[in-house]
């Protein structure tokens, strides 16, 4: 009974959580497996009050053991995992055969349990095997701690076979140790696995919200307030060393909007941020600062190193056309580079000389970089 009723509350719950974020794959399926689990126990009860037909018994250990493999099938799916759907089928198929032949022609309950345990043994050590193939890290303690769960059941499968050797047991109602193990591992598992699965869910939720929120739409870079956030806070860093900042400009991108029209202003954006984050290395930074405006940040780079680099991404740009309706379109960067050492400065004054050295890179003639030192 408190298994049961445990399990349509976590079923209502989950419904709720496919209502809310029906946008994965994979949710509907985990949540379906829900439903036939707690279908499963409630037909576990309803067997020990009624006298019912072996179909029935039958029908109940193919919904309790379809519910583990749909609860491994969606995990695999939330995780854009490639799932193997005729090895599932097949699995499924072994499973009813045995069961059929263990209630119809060989009733002997041991055997017939060995076949269930087996099944969900496997099934979820697939599902464990999901996740830790998955390279996740927005959510990854939540995604180890419900893989510790589905890792944890094959060894309360081998414990209740273990307790069943003392053949005292010959009914899911017998009150036997065995039993009194099982259904209270079940109530545990159900649980964690349940929690840690709307946990992950809420994560990824969260992590996608939180990284659209820093994103830039149309190029996807970061935003402006996202850039200055993690420029300020490697700047608060105790390293000593030289930091390089470049606040560049695309040339006459007015021009362009006006002729050819925003679309290919946006097309010239998108493959611009394209072109310059192509050129950088963990952990250098390029964000969107506004309009045709895009920031770079190099960590760690000397006066000479920033000479070679901002070099490089106006060449970068300047020999990579942009084709907008099959029309191809160059465009030049103007770029004002300033280095000074990490600890003596603040985003606001390499903002200052940044600007400042990009005003003069416009004035001497455009598609060049001038370039500051502060000592």
């Amino acid at each position: 009974m408190m298994t049961s009723v445990s399990s349509l509350l976590q079923s209502i719950v989950l419904v709720s959580l496919w209502y809310s974020a029906n946008q994965y794959k994979g949710i509907s399926i985990y949540v379906l497996g829900n439903i036939f689990s707690c279908l499963s126990f409630v037909g576990f009860l309803l067997r020990n009050i009624f006298s019912l037909p072996l179909e029935v018994r039958l029908v109940n250990n193919l919904i309790f053991v379809s519910a583990i493999l749909l609860h491994s099938i969606g995990i695999g799916q939330f995780l854009s995992r490639k799932i193997n759907y005729r090895a599932w089928l097949w699995c499924f198929l072994l499973f009813l055969f045995s069961q059929v032949y263990l209630v119809y022609y060989f009733d002997d309950y041991f055997w017939r349990n060995f076949s269930i345990l087996i099944t969900i043994a496997l099934a979820y050590g697939i599902g464990c095997k999901y996740i830790l193939d998955t390279k996740i890290i927005n959510y990854r303690v939540t995604s180890l701690s419900l893989a510790f769960i589905l890792a944890a059941t094959p060894l309360i499968v081998i414990m209740r076979l273990i307790l069943l050797l003392d053949g005292q047991t010959h009914s899911i109602f017998t009150q036997t140790f065995a039993n009194s193990f099982t259904f209270l591992s079940m109530f545990i598992i159900d649980f964690l696995r349940n929690g840690f699965f709307v946990l992950m869910v809420s994560q990824r939720m969260y992590s996608e919200l939180h990284e659209v929120a820093e994103m830039d739409f149309l190029t996807q870079v970061f935003n402006r307030g996202a850039t200055a956030r993690r420029i300020n806070k490697y700047l608060g860093g105790k390293t000593q060393t030289d930091v390089t900042l470049i606040l560049l400009d695309i040339d006459y991108f007015k021009k362009i909007n006006d002729t050819y029209g925003h679309d290919a202003g946006d097309q010239v954006l998108r493959d611009v941020a394209r072109v310059l984050e192509s050129a950088l290395t963990f952990p250098e930074l390029l964000g969107r600062w506004g309009g045709e405006e895009f920031i770079i940040f190099l960590p760690n780079c000397s006066a000479r190193e920033a000479r070679d680099r901002a070099e490089l991404f106006r060449y970068n740009v300047e020999t990579q056309n942009v084709y907008y309706v099959l029309q191809p379109l160059s465009c030049t960067l103007s770029l004002g580079v300033v280095t000074a050492p990490r600890h003596q400065v603040d985003l606001d004054e390499l903002l200052k000389r940044a600007d400042i050295a990009l005003y003069q890179a416009k004035r001497n003639g455009r598609n060049r970089a001038e370039f500051v030192i502060i000592p």
